[in-house]
């Protein structure tokens, strides 16, 4: 099996995209160029010569790249590719069509002709371009010396005379003889290519005329001779010609699966894959061991089962004969090529899952991903276990592969030991089989997995492939169905038992303490945040917001307890809290991002922040929100002015807030400077506006922003510095405009950081003259906007920077400097 490793996290400045690839809906080969769709969005790549030149003249945007929301496409979700001469066209499960174009990207929607935005099929024949939607068919061409497509004519059932069976289509095959084949689940309506106006033209294979049955969605492949058509679990072959009636059924047993997908080859042997389609969760199953059926024409069959002929064992989801071989798309392994009885395997390197509920990195900088959520049944995109990165490959472990104890995993935290504590919520008779709550802990040091619920902890025996006996002396929860996990500042770590409490366990795994939330009629506690000073504790609209003001541990009928007193923090769900230390003016800051808007405590007043007014201070007299600070002309407000809720909140080592929203991105909030800074579609390449997780790995400066689509990074500066030495010290832009640049860069590469320790950058003119000493940033980076240690700026001129380490090795270098 040959294992094809492409990187899938990609550079647009300081934002990277990283999404899940290897769940693939279709693969085109044509000119040199493969690409392939996925849920994560569209993977392309260039066939190149030995000289690293493309093979033919093509769109250079195509050459290698990986094509989400954050570059234009309108849905990452792509479910159908075709090829027309430099446009790569892709068609989106929900949100219409993108065109990867010379000219950049083009989405088409129903103002642009599309009946609907639900993409079911592309295709081409010659200049025609037909696109099946859920509502009909569009037909667009491009005029000469026009780059983008124009709509021709839309076709339905209400504007052919009833020739097109229904209008939603399913699929559709151009076959030989020029005739178009549209599957919908009142039967197979067909007309001859020229013909499409003319409403004499269409006409309907039904149970009435063909074997075809009414009421299931028909797919049809072919090649140049014979048609096969998958109809409900029956199996179908004839000839191209439509007015002869050699109907032929070919007789094969699915067993407890479906059929995913069909083809008949060059060589006119027929390819049956198995298995089940879910569009809720969008997912495909094959529960039996045969992935694959190929039936030769002389009635042979041959199945392939999982993991035999470089085959692994996820749901072959499409079967393409092209002229680089036999190609088949697969949900979760990514596609492969049949070279004579093998199969060789193309794979990215991805997280495991679009959707992200929760991150977190651990003490050796490793990230953490869940993709979960407070349901008993899997949820649409996620429920696939959990995955992390180690900042050179990712591992996703799931139930198959390792003890985790239910791949629905919503919450995380990373304890004092650096063990990742995953919880879930309950099960009941819609679960999964094999799913349980309570709280799985892995060690990944040593490997080791314990299994914490009401009854207990339990260590894994590898040996006999189960959880052992219940070890002694350790913690068991009041509760299984598990509303959140965090770890406070001692290294305990609290456990929310939904519906029931907290449980609070020491690094030793004992039990500390259990204790219930005052006036919370139903304990739906959902999170834990400890600051050093406090303790906050969220629920989900039932008492909201409740603090614990003391350094101990909480207990029911503590004297520590505090509700705050707006009214929209007793009744609201908690997405989290932070707490900073702030200079101007000195004091706490206590940042909450609830369902009802963003809000701040500075342990004396309560303060919310909005997008007309700047901030409104509660009056506890009149319990009402009064104006306190206005925005000033031009002032960037928070979310961009986009009213919408908080989802996501995050304070960097930096001291500055980041607070994730609903439909409008991110905010960060500088204390210092008391301004918003605002992140989003389409200003920014976020793969979408729903932020549902944020986290910062420090080594490399990177802010992780969780989505529904997957991730996103944003350098926003390092923590800690990694181990390296002065090496290529170099300024950038040079020659240097302060005007339009703003400030020249002076970094350390190939690593883009400074040495460990205290570095010192000093600037003198072409004259030797000192200038001005700079201070590291912290992006361990030093930076210059031309002015001199007074203030003033500088003539143009030739500058010289010099650069010292902890320990005294200089490097040197020059900067052009233009005004």
């Amino acid at each position: 099996m040959l294992f094809i490793s492409f990187s899938i996290i990609l550079g647009a400045g300081n934002w990277q995209t990283i999404t899940n690839t290897d769940h693939v809906f279709d693969v085109i080969f044509s000119n040199g160029l493969t690409a392939y769709s996925t849920w994560g969005g569209v993977i392309s790549q260039m066939e190149m010569n030995g000289d690293k030149t493309r093979n033919t003249k093509f769109n250079p945007l195509l050459e290698y790249g990986i094509f989400t929301t954050g570059e234009g496409l309108v849905s990452n979700d792509i479910r159908t590719l075709e090829l027309v001469g430099d446009n790569l066209w892709l068609g989106s499960s929900n949100d219409g069509i993108s065109i990867i174009s010379p000219a950049g990207i083009q989405n088409l929607d129903v103002d642009l002709g599309l009946p609907s935005l639900s993409v079911r099929a592309i295709r081409k024949k010659g200049s025609q371009i037909l696109v099946a939607t859920s509502n009909g068919i569009a037909e667009y061409y491009y005029l000469p010396g026009v780059s983008f497509p124009l709509l021709l004519h839309q076709y339905r059932y209400e504007n052919t005379s009833g020739g097109l069976a229904s209008n939603d289509v399913r699929s559709m095959f151009l076959g030989g003889g020029d005739y178009l084949y549209f599957g919908t689940h009142q039967g197979i309506s067909w007309v001859h290519s020229d013909s499409l106006s003319v409403d004499s033209a269409w006409h309907t294979w039904t149970q009435m005329n063909s074997p075809v049955q009414t009421g299931y969605e028909p797919l049809i492949e072919g090649n140049g001779s014979y048609m096969m058509i998958r109809n409900g679990n029956r199996i179908y072959r004839r000839g191209i010609d439509p007015w002869i009636n050699d109907w032929e059924q070919v007789q094969i047993s699915t067993g407890t699966d479906g059929i995913t997908a069909i083809q008949i080859d060059h060589l006119n042997r027929l390819w049956i894959a198995f298995g089940n389609w879910d569009e809720d969760l969008v997912s495909f199953t094959t529960s039996g061991d045969i992935l694959l059926a190929m039936i030769d024409a002389e009635g042979n069959r041959t199945d392939y089962l999982k993991n035999q002929l470089g085959l692994a064992v996820n749901t072959i989801t499409r079967i393409i004969d092209s002229l680089q071989g036999l190609m088949l798309a697969s949900w979760g392994d990514g596609y492969y090529i049949k070279n004579y009885e093998d199969f060789s395997q193309y794979k990215t390197e991805s997280i495991g899952f679009p959707k992200i509920s929760a991150s977190a990195a651990d003490n050796d900088h490793i990230m953490w991903f869940v993709s979960g959520y407070i349901d008993a049944e899997p949820v649409k995109k996620g429920s696939l276990g959990i995955s992390y990165f180690d900042g050179q490959s990712w591992t996703t472990k799931n139930m198959h592969n390792s003890p985790l104890h239910n791949d629905s995993a919503h919450c995380l935290t990373v304890d004092s030991l650096d063990r990742v504590w995953f919880g879930a919520w309950d099960v009941n008779s819609a679960s999964p089989t094999g799913w349980k709550n309570g709280v799985t802990i892995f060690d990944r040091a040593t490997d080791n997995w314990k299994y914490l619920n009401t009854s207990g902890m339990r260590d894994w025996l590898p040996e006999i492939q189960d959880w052992g006996p219940l070890l002694p002396g350790k913690a068991a929860l009041i509760g299984s169905t598990i509303g959140g996990i965090n770890t406070d500042l001692n290294g305990n770590v609290f456990v929310a038992c939904y519906d029931r409490g907290y449980t609070v366990i020491g690094p030793d795994d004992t039990l500390l303490g259990s204790f219930t939330i005052p006036n919370s009629t139903r304990q739906r506690v959902v999170y834990t945040y400890h600051n050093g000073r406090q303790y906050f504790f969220g629920t989900n609209n039932d008492n909201g917001l409740v603090i614990w003001n003391d350094n101990s541990i909480p207990t029911t009928e503590g004297t520590h307890w505090v509700t705050p007193q707006p009214s929209e923090l007793s009744n609201c769900l908690i997405y989290g809290v932070v707490s900073i230390q702030t200079q101007y003016p000195v004091g706490w800051q206590h940042w909450v991002a609830a369902s009802n808007g963003l809000f701040m405590w500075d342990e004396t007043n309560w303060y919310k922040y909005d997008t007309s007014i700047k901030r409104f201070i509660y009056n506890s007299s009149t319990h009402t929100w009064d104006n306190d600070q206005l925005y000033y002309a031009d002032e960037e407000r928070l979310f961009g002015s986009v009213r919408t809720t908080p989802t996501a909140i995050y304070l960097d080592p930096f001291g500055r807030v980041w607070i994730g929203c609903l439909e409008n991105g991110i905010t960060m909030y500088d204390p210092d400077k008391d301004r918003f800074t605002n992140y989003f579609l389409p200003k920014d390449p976020l793969l979408s506006n729903y932020i549902s997780s944020l986290s910062y790995e420090p080594v490399n400066g990177l802010l992780w922003i969780g989505t529904p689509d997957g991730l996103n990074t944003l350098k926003i500066g390092r923590y800690i510095k990694p181990m390296t030495s002065l090496d290529q010290v170099q300024a950038f832009p040079n020659p240097f405009h302060p005007g339009t640049d703003g400030r020249v860069q002076i970094a350390n590469l190939p690593v883009d950081s400074m040495p460990q320790g205290k570095n010192r950058c000093k600037i003198y003119n072409s004259g030797g003259a000192f200038v001005i000493e700079l201070s590291e940033n912290e992006f361990a980076r030093f930076a210059w906007d031309g002015n001199n240690d007074a203030g003033k700026p500088v003539s143009s001129g030739i500058y010289f920077f010099v650069v010292t380490d902890s320990s005294g090795v200089t490097k040197r270098g020059k900067i052009a400097l233009i005004r």
